[in-house]
């Protein structure tokens, strides 16, 4: 977790120095020469910038739209994929009795009933002849994408079959293919290839290929997380992301051990280059919430701070060869930067310790 820093004069030095912060001695002039200032590191300009103070909490690292693979057939198990592969539409999820089954298609609706040529109309038709349009099956364009099942329909579906090595009945039943929302990523296997297997019997944990962040937050501080937030993620291979709160949590859950406070989900969003790096599953993560803010602030980095062994800070600003010292309130502290306000212009140079 990032410490906010408070100062009072009398443990004002020790305080500073815990904070990276430089100390000078009492006597010290403004008009003093070079010598008797902090010893010259490198330089940086004062920044116009925007700061954010971030409470760092451990969250997970996972994939969005978790579910189940199971059975949609009854047979011996001869293939499954391993974890971490992909399957896109039109796809086998698994193979039965070493023939491909059940087949990814791409929808929001479950598939709840088989599809045949006397089925009453509905939006899993539409949902259906959809994907068969986007997998080439309707070459001639004859579908028409609704609620109605007709010959075309009937067509597509047989090409459907031909291509995949099904029965050319114009039917597909209930446990031939599954809709998901995208392309799926296998996860960890919950059968072995060789078991005979019924109907419902769970085969493998699947998900989307999105990545998201979940953390369990202590329900007394909820107020960290609003729905749109950006926070920071420290990513299992050292680097740094960036995401968004895409859902806060309603219901609390109760604490997983004695003492320990009750609390509610916060899922995150990767952006970026975050999204799509690691393909670790169910790693540990850093998740960065912001606690304050400013905006539009000049700041420094923490390094060019002075702290003043009888009060107050200073930075050291450089003007054409001249060096003095300038004292200036500091604000925020963040990314190891500090807000400060003084005689003191955007575009002033400063020295910061070695």
């Amino acid at each position: 977790m990032r410490r906010r820093i408070a100062i009072g004069g009398g443990v004002l030095a020790a305080a500073a120095l815990a904070a990276g912060v430089a100390v000078l001695g009492g006597a010290d002039d403004p008009g003093a020469p070079a010598a008797a200032h902090a010893a010259v590191g490198d330089t940086a300009s004062v920044e116009r910038r925007d700061l954010v103070d971030r409470d760092e909490i451990s969250g997970t690292l996972g994939y969005a739209g978790a579910g189940t693979l199971a059975a949609g057939a009854a047979g011996t198990l001869t293939s499954l994929p391993a974890a971490g592969a992909m399957v896109e539409r039109g796809g086998a999820l698994y193979e039965l009795d070493d023939a491909p089954a059940r087949f990814l298609l791409y929808g929001r609706l479950p598939t709840w009933r088989d599809f045949t040529p006397w089925m009453t109309d509905g939006e899993d038709i539409r949902q259906l002849e959809r994907n068969l349009r986007e997998l080439g099956d309707d070459p001639d364009g004859d579908l028409t994408i609704d609620d109605e099942w007709d010959w075309a329909t009937t067509a597509a579906v047989v090409r459907f079959q031909d291509e995949r090595g099904l029965t050319e009945d114009g039917s597909l039943l209930q446990g031939e293919v599954q809709f998901r929302s995208g392309p799926t990523r296998i996860g960890e296997a919950k059968a072995t290839v060789g078991d005979v297997v019924s109907p419902g019997r769970q085969l493998a944990d699947v998900s989307s290929t999105e990545r998201r962040v979940t953390v369990d937050l202590e329900a007394t501080r909820q107020r960290l997380a609003r729905k749109g937030d950006t926070v920071t993620v420290a990513m299992p291979t050292g680097q740094s992301g960036r995401g968004r709160i895409v859902e806060v949590g309603k219901v609390a859950a109760p604490p997983a051990e004695e003492g320990a406070d009750a609390t509610i989900e916060v899922t995150i969003e990767l952006r970026g280059k975050a999204a799509h790096g690691t393909g670790l599953d169910q790693a540990p993560v850093d998740v960065g919430f912001a606690v304050d803010r400013r905006k539009d602030v000049l700041a420094v980095p923490v390094k060019a701070l002075l702290a003043r062994q009888g009060g107050g800070f200073a930075v050291e600003v450089v003007d054409g060869g001249v060096r003095r010292m300038v004292d200036v309130q500091p604000g925020l502290y963040a990314d190891d930067f500090v807000e400060i306000e003084g005689d003191v212009n955007e575009g002033d140079t400063v020295v910061t310790a070695r």
